[in-house]
């Protein structure tokens, strides 16, 4: 059950970022007048950034959780 626990939270996680990236883009950057320029790419770089490293995160738990564990019981 841990692990079904775990890959929801992970879920959960891409649909936080996913919220915060449309949070800064649809009112905080309209706010400030920055769609369409440059300087939101900070931005977007720490964005993807993060995504990438949730991913990466993610899939190594994923691995120790379902693979490693599958091997000890053999």
């Amino acid at each position: 059950m841990k692990r079904f626990y775990f890959i929801f939270k992970w879920v959960s996680g891409f649909f936080a970022l996913l919220a915060l990236d449309i949070f800064m883009e649809g009112l905080v950057f309209e706010w400030l007048e920055w769609n369409g320029t440059t300087k939101n790419d900070w931005f977007f770089k720490l964005w993807w950034s993060l995504v990438l490293l949730w991913l990466i995160f993610g899939l190594f738990v994923l691995y120790l959780k379902f693979y490693k564990n599958k091997n000890l019981n053999e």
